[in-house]
């Protein structure tokens, strides 16, 4: 009991010794639109060689495999330039170790959630402690919310890198790891979509506070980006025979290597709004057909709401009733774990869901309107 009672208290005094430093340390940057991953730590002589390595010989394989399939060209040079690897490297090092960091007093409650609940000497008194330790965990989900949607908002041509390298791993040194629930082509069409609304974030963030005549432009070359990279993956996943579907491929690839290479120029370097060059948009069909019968992205934060309720109403009735007995820890803690996979949806959704850009393709047999600098000017 003593020890029972020992943990709650070092959890309750860690999130409130950690959690207000983290919030002050990150407010900052989160407010003046400067949440670059890597930005200050990544320069420390000790720490920017922490996954480093990992993120070179991850672009190195991917470079090498597409020179195996479609023989040395110019194009796959950007793959290997120092601006790529800093920016994949920041995003898959420092953006998920930041995640982890502001998480980590949450998880802790998490495991004080469930002690809390246990029947040994369930007192009603006792439900203030799972309101307490509920919010704590409520609270750490929200700052990794807004964190994503920091970066995203400060750092659009790296997310748009990292989303791009993802695209081509898809199709090369990844193409056989979909999740079970998926084929390859359906995954593949998934990371596609992901690079288009990376695409148009970037489009509204990097274009804000230019001249009405610059927005336009780059909304409009964005928009046609978008269309040629879901014509191009059309293609390859409509291709009856290995020739065509090879062709289509290689299309596909010096597209996204071509948004790479402006999406990594450094900040100093970029000194216009191009997208792409301009002989990868050759082909480009004015209209694409959209998806339709999509659902509403707020949607899909009912499921982990309703999912986090029915956890925390089932461990509250075990822990009242003392039904399982001894066993109420672990029933809540393996709840718990197989709601990691939706929590982790949870965490990137329930923000952006309120937030999304507009799509910049038209449906299909429409014609596709020209934005205008009002239109452009609402869309920051």
């Amino acid at each position: 009991m003593g020890t029972r009672q020992t943990f709650l208290w070092f959890v309750f005094y860690f999130w409130f010794l950690v959690t207000p430093g983290t919030l002050v340390a990150y407010y900052f940057p989160w407010v003046s639109g400067t949440r670059v991953p890597g930005r200050r730590l990544g320069r420390v002589p000790l720490l920017k060689r922490l996954g480093r390595r990992r993120a070179e010989n991850r672009l190195g394989a991917l470079k090498g495999h597409l020179a195996e399939r479609l023989g040395p060209s110019a194009e796959f040079e950007v793959l290997t330039s120092k601006p790529l690897v800093d920016q994949v490297h920041a995003h898959a090092t420092w953006a998920q170790l930041s995640r982890i960091f502001l998480s980590a007093p949450g998880m802790l409650a998490c495991v004080a959630l469930a002690v809390v609940v246990t029947p040994l000497t369930w007192r009603t008194g006792q439900l203030w402690a799972v309101g307490v330790y509920l919010g704590f965990v409520l609270v750490s989900v929200l700052l990794c919310c807004i964190d994503i949607r920091a970066v995203r908002n400060a750092d659009p041509s790296g997310t748009v890198t990292a989303t791009a390298v993802g695209v081509l791993e898809s199709f090369t040194t990844r193409a056989g790891q979909p999740s079970a629930s998926s084929t390859p082509a359906a995954w593949q069409s998934r990371m596609v979509e992901q690079l288009c609304t990376a695409l148009v974030r970037r489009a509204h963030r990097e274009s804000a506070g230019a001249v009405p005549g610059s927005r336009l432009a780059m909304a409009q070359s964005t928009a046609t980006v978008v269309r040629a990279l879901r014509h191009r993956a059309a293609l390859v996943h409509g291709s009856v025979t290995g020739e065509e579907r090879t062709s289509h491929e290689r299309d596909l690839w010096l597209l996204v290597c071509s948004v790479l290479t402006y999406s990594s120029r450094p900040r100093a370097d970029v000194v216009d709004f191009r997208v792409v060059d301009a002989d990868r948009l050759a082909d480009v069909p004015e209209t694409v057909p959209d998806t339709t019968a999509v659902p509403s992205p707020k949607a899909g934060v009912l499921v982990p709401l309703l999912f986090l309720c029915a956890l925390v109403a089932i461990a509250v009735g075990l822990g009242v009733t003392g039904a399982a007995a001894e066993f109420t820890g672990p029933i809540v803690i393996a709840l718990a774990m197989a709601a990691v996979p939706v929590a982790r949806r949870f965490g990137v959704t329930v923000l952006d869901s309120f937030t999304q850009p507009p799509p910049l393709s038209p449906a299909a047999g429409q014609e596709e309107p020209l934005p205008t600098a009002e239109a452009v000017r609402r869309a920051a």
